[in-house]
Order: structure tokens, then C-alpha cells, then sequence
């Protein structure tokens, strides 16, 4: 069996629909803390930078028009680019939203780089990067990041960092990966598999609650959101 087929395929099936985010915990705490305190700050033209499989796309549209790339065509993206190399002029967009990509690049730096060219002046970025992980979408699977990390990375090529904030915990992190193994196996039997995803909506807000009471500070981040704009 091929879990990792599995899984993917699930995440395709589930994209874009509203309980989306609620099949991990890990998945809900990164929704929580982007429309808490993320999606505010994207407005006018945003690009959707690494767009996958389409997941944030009814969000961002609520905040403006939205321009999905991805270097797979896989999600059906607007456009097709390397993120490094993006086909639009300096200063295009009001605002980047880039989640769950950077650990994906070998380059981070350079692809901050380009984020920032085509960012309007004062213009926001929204990104988001894990801390804790298990390896996936492997083989292009290369880095974890800190707070720190992320700052650096961010102001190394001109952003002004707002805030950095934790999304989700150990909690988040374990309950994850357990939902992650449990609907993977389930997911190929049909009425099994169904019944497994609802039990797993259910249970994936109360883990996220649970690190939110006990692990404000962000001891054992399983994501880092980062608020940043250009100079």
C-alpha cells in the first residue's frame, strides 16, 4: 500500500472544500492562525505563490483577486512558473501569500528574493513555513524553519517583519500525523474511508484548542506565520 499516494490523493479530493482544513489537526491550526491574523493583511491583486493543489484559494478570494502560480500544473494554477523566476514586472502585486512552500525550495533565499521584487512598495507578505515535520512530498523535502530562521530570511532581502506566530504545537502535531496514517489507510476502502474523514473533522479543532491553551509561547511551533512587508 502506498501511503503517500494515498494521502495525496485525499488532500486533491478534499481541496477547496470547506472542511479542507479541518482533516488534521495540524491542517486547522495553520487555517486558524492565517484567518485570524494572516488574511487581514491581503488586499487588491494578491499572488498566490505555490498554489498546490488550490487548498487557500476560496479564502484569498475573499480579500481580492487572486493569482495562483505553481511550478506543477497538477492544481490547475493560473500560470505555471518557477517561483524564482516569476513572468510579471516589479512591483505587480499588493500582496504575496506563500504557505507551506519554503521547505520545498533548495533556494529560499532566492525565492524571498523574487517575492519581494514583484511586491508592491508597502505591500504585504503572508507566509508560512514549518518547524516540526515529518518528511513529505519527498524528494524535494529540504528544510525546517524557526522563528528566527524565518526573520532572517525575510529581512536578508528587504521585507520589514510585522510578527512572527506560532501555528499549532506538539499536540497539533502528533494528532497530524496520527489522522494523516489513519486516513491513509482507510482512504482507498469507500464507505470506511468516508466515515474516517468525518471522525477526523471532528476531532482536529479540539487538538488545536488543546496547544493553543497549553503552548502559547510557541515551545513546540509545528508551523511559523510570518507578517511582513516590503520597504
Amino acid at each position: 500500500m502506498d501511503l503517500a499516494a494515498n494521502w495525496r490523493k485525499l488532500r486533491a479530493r478534499e481541496a477547496g472544500r470547506r472542511g479542507y482544513f479541518w482533516l488534521t489537526p495540524g491542517l486547522y491550526a495553520l487555517y486558524r492562525g492565517i484567518r485570524d491574523y494572516g488574511v487581514a493583511k491581503l488586499k487588491g491583486r494578491i499572488l498566490d505563490a505555490g498554489a498546490g493543489c488550490g487548498a487557500w484559494a476560496p479564502i484569498l478570494r475573499e480579500r481580492g483577486d487572486v493569482v495562483a502560480v505553481d511550478l506543477s500544473r497538477q492544481g490547475r494554477p493560473d500560470v505555471a512558473a518557477d517561483l524564482k523566476n516569476l513572468p510579471y514586472p516589479d512591483g505587480t502585486f499588493d500582496a504575496v501569500f506563500c504557505s507551506q512552500v519554503l521547505e520545498h525550495e533548495p533556494e529560499p533565499a532566492a525565492l524571498l528574493a523574487e517575492l519581494y521584487r514583484v511586491i508592491k512598495v508597502g505591500g504585504a507578505l503572508v507566509l508560512t513555513a514549518p518547524h516540526l515535520s515529518r518528511f513529505h512530498d519527498a524528494p524535494q523535502d529540504y528544510f525546517r524553519f524557526t522563528a528566527s530562521g524565518l526573520r532572517s530570511l525575510a529581512e536578508g532581502v528587504g521585507f520589514a517583519t510585522e510578527e512572527v506566530r506560532p501555528c499549532g504545537g506538539f499536540l497539533s502535531f502528533l494528532g497530524h500525523n496520527l489522522n494523516v496514517l489513519g486516513l491513509a489507510l482507510t482512504a482507498p476502502v469507500p464507505v470506511i474511508g468516508r466515515l474516517a474523514v468525518a471522525a477526523a473533522k471532528l476531532k482536529s479543532p479540539l487538538w488545536a484548542a488543546l496547544d493553543r491553551a497549553f503552548d502559547r509561547g510557541g515551545l513546540f511551533a509545528l508551523n511559523w506565520m510570518l507578517l511582513a512587508r516590503k520597504r
